[in-house]
């Protein structure tokens, strides 16, 4: 045979296209036989396909595997193609057939099929071998399932190193999966997280009676559990807020039961009391009471506080837990219930003066006496405030940056009368018993620390519920303001709660977990080890799931540079500072390192600024900023008085700025002021800064744009210091142009944001 038809070949003569042309006409002959040739080498390489079969271990599944066996070269074909080749009559299809069976002879009986079936049935034992390391986290079936994809090669029959290789990462992606299982099932046994309710021994070893009192704001709930809880002869009262911690110790000694408070920053104990109330997170579960009243239980399911409730509900030992709140809480409570063994009896309650909603938008300036209007952040609500106070109403104000004090002092304004209108975030959904005729939103979004959202029902129903209080009002009222959206609304306060996707209750770890887990990893840092605990443990947990740890992480990573103990870099991590400010955060770190050193942390001292009757807009927020460091340090004190010893100085200095901050929101009109140098500006000025910081902005940019400094030097001024909180970009419009929609002086209310 030639690879060129016009020249004719000689007899006994036969070249390298011929001897391709040869192999490729055998290999024809035994295609059906899964026998290929590579005809471009010399010699020639042949290969057989194999369908072998295998159970896979742990499983009665049996897969059929297919692969290619290189077999290399057979000589003995070789020499005697060469030989037909050269032969007087030629190679034609009767030679191909005949060297067909003697090339199908010799691949189907290869000692190499035998060793390649060998390797196949190795490796399946290598990984049954390397799989009873991973005990029950090794689920067989399923991993049966996944070789069973692999497998497939898209239809192709694959090399034997190639499906070899391919079951090798299939096995090693399995593996992973179960050796993270393997390794949060330590870590979880160490911690003793896998047995969280286990913790708990005083409550576990009584028989306990779970009631849990179910209905709308303004329905009587509360009040019954609390006249249950002045029936024991001990008893605490716990509340997600200090406001209502507050009203818990006045309703019980209004009933004839001395009582101690007690939060994070402050102690009221009565000598003789036996009931207490506190914040949820300062419950005492190692002592034993009459009875224990749990408010605002639907918290349970919040992610970052949802695991005190849940620690309240499991570890305090009382024979009888009394829970209040909204329907919303009831998935999570029986889920918990069962887990704990326990009986749990739902009782309904229905509200005592009906709520309405308004179909019609309320402008602004429809607003009323005895109206709250919602918005969902600091800004929002001053904005407000200004808007309304241009309608010559009074106005009153509570939002989450003020203190305690100052919120009861503005509700009191409200409830008085001395404020006609209310204008709030969220923070009056809890805590606070108000005159309100009307909710308004004037949003139906809000930021939620993460990102901007819808409201849920179960926020809509808590914070229009505020509205009609009994006894005050004969219903009420929720709307929204003109240009929002009244369906969210109607659909919260006219349709049942949704129940959860996921109603496992949340749990945080607390100082035993974290010391078992650091030993575990044989690590020092807490940031690492709450890191873990976030990431790795409780994923496959039927009862709990891991709280939101990122506020907790951000303050471990501040503290842990510190020479201190484990366990006091941890409580200092839970320090209640905001850690979305940075200046916070490095006065936490400061604070740490001090106390690891032995020195001794002074009280803030921003208060001394304030010593003036009432204050401008800037003024007011440093104000809101210096009262949280002094909670933040009067919280440290209570829990390490030699490093921190200024308690009285630092109550002293908080109450002094509550004082001015109350005199300054009870003003008619709130002084503007330039937030860089803090003059005072116009109440007509148009912009958030005066003139001379804006023209020095200006000239900053100009000399930015030069590569000059404003003061002729070259590059950034490196030696300046920038205002507090840094440089603000401010929309100054340029000389000569127009402001456009969103620019300054735009009068229109953004989206609710953080």
């Amino acid at each position: 045979m030639s690879n060129d038809e016009t020249t004719p070949r000689q007899a006994g003569t036969a070249d390298e296209f011929d001897r391709r042309d040869a192999l490729r006409a055998i290999a024809a002959v035994v295609r059906g036989d899964g026998i290929e040739v590579d005809a471009d080498s010399t010699p020639a390489r042949w290969s057989v396909a194999v369908v072998h079969e295998v159970v896979v271990p742990g499983t009665d599944r049996k897969l059929k595997l297919r692969f290619r066996v290189a077999l290399g070269p057979l000589p003995d074909i070789e020499a005697e193609l060469w030989g037909l080749m050269t032969a007087e009559e030629g190679f034609g299809r009767p030679q191909a057939k005949t060297l067909g069976k003697r090339v199908k002879a010799a691949c189907l009986s290869s000692a190499a099929i035998e060793k390649a079936r060998g390797r196949v049935d190795g490796w399946f034992a290598s990984m049954a071998q390397r799989a009873n390391g991973f005990g029950e986290a090794w689920r067989p079936k399923g991993f049966a399932d996944e070789l069973g994809r692999v497998i497939g090669f898209g239809g192709r029959i694959p090399r034997l190193q190639t499906l070899l290789d391919a079951l090798e990462e299939a096995f090693s992606t399995a593996a992973a999966r179960a050796g993270l299982k393997v390794r949060r099932e330590r870590l979880e046994n160490a911690s003793g997280l896998g047995v969280y309710l286990d913790s708990f021994a005083t409550a576990r070893a009584m028989v306990r009676k779970l009631r849990l009192f179910v209905g709308p704001t303004n329905s009587g709930k509360t009040h019954a559990a609390m006249d249950r809880l002045a029936e024991a002869q001990s008893g605490c009262y716990l509340a997600p807020l200090r406001l209502l911690a507050l009203e818990g110790q006045e309703a019980l000694e209004t009933r004839g039961r001395p009582c101690s408070l007690v939060t994070g920053e402050e102690r009221d104990v009565r000598p003789g009391a036996s009931f207490t109330s506190s914040t949820i997170e300062m419950v005492n579960t190692s002592k034993v009471w009459g009875a224990c009243v749990i408010d605002e239980i639907q918290m349970i399911g919040d992610p970052d506080r949802g695991w005190a409730w849940t620690q309240a509900v499991a570890g305090v030992a009382a024979p009888e837990i009394l829970m209040t709140g909204s329907a919303d809480a009831i998935p999570y409570v029986q889920r918990l219930a069962t887990a704990l063994g326990e009986e749990l009896e739902v009782v309904e309650f229905t509200r005592k003066s009906p709520l309405r909603v308004q179909e019609e938008r309320v402008p602004l300036e429809n607003v009323r006496r005895g109206d709250a209007v919602i918005a969902f952040s600091r800004k929002d609500v001053m904005g407000l405030r200004r808007e309304l106070l241009a309608r010559d109403h009074t106005v009153a104000v509570i939002y989450g940056a003020l203190s305690p004090e100052v919120r009861r002092a503005e509700a009191r304004r409200f409830r008085d009368g001395t404020a006609d209108v209310l204008v709030a975030t969220d923070a009056i959904g809890m805590g606070l018993n108000l005159p309100v005729a009307r909710v308004v939103l004037s949003t139906t979004r809000k930021y939620d620390g993460r990102e901007e959202r819808d409201l849920n029902s179960s926020e809509i129903r808590q914070i229009g519920g505020r509205a009609g209080r009994f006894g005050m009002h004969e219903e009420g009222r929720v709307a929204v303001l003109e240009g929002e959206n009244i369906n969210p609304v109607r659909r919260a306060l006219t349709t049942p709660p949704v129940p959860p996707e996921d109603p496992r209750a949340w749990i945080s770890p607390n100082l035993t977990h974290v010391e078992a887990i650091a030993r575990e990893l044989d690590t020092d840092s807490l940031a690492k080890v709450l890191r873990t605990a976030g990431q790795e443990l409780l994923r496959a947990n039927q009862t709990f799931r891991m709280t939101d740890l990122e506020q907790r992480i951000q303050a471990a990573t501040a503290v842990d540079r510190a020479k201190l103990p484990l366990a006091e870099r941890d409580m200092l991590a839970r320090c209640p500072i905001d850690v979305r400010d940075q200046n916070n955060l490095r006065l936490l770190a400061l604070w740490a390192t001090n106390q690891g050193k032995g020195i001794r942390n002074s009280a803030p001292d921003a208060a001394e600024r304030f010593h003036h009757r009432v204050g401008t807009d800037v003024e007011l927020e440093k104000a809101e900023r210096a009262v949280k460091e002094l909670t933040a340090y009067a919280w440290l004190a209570y829990r390490f008085p030699d490093a921190y010893p200024d308690m009285d100085l630092c109550q002293e200095r908080r109450a002094m700025l509550n004082a001015f901050i109350e005199r300054t929101l009870a003003e008619r009109s709130l002084a503007r002021a330039c937030p860089v140098c803090g003059t005072r500006l116009k109440a007509n000025h148009r912009f958030r800064v005066c003139d001379s910081c804006y023209a020095g902005r200006v000239e900053e940019r100009q000399g930015d744009r030069r590569g000059r400094r404003p003061d002729g030097a070259r590059g950034p001024d490196k030696g300046a210091a920038p205002a507090e909180g840094g440089h603000p970009q401010f929309h100054h419009p340029l000389p000569g142009r127009k402001r456009g929609k969103g620019g300054a002086g735009h009068r229109g209310r953004r989206p609710a944001g953080g």
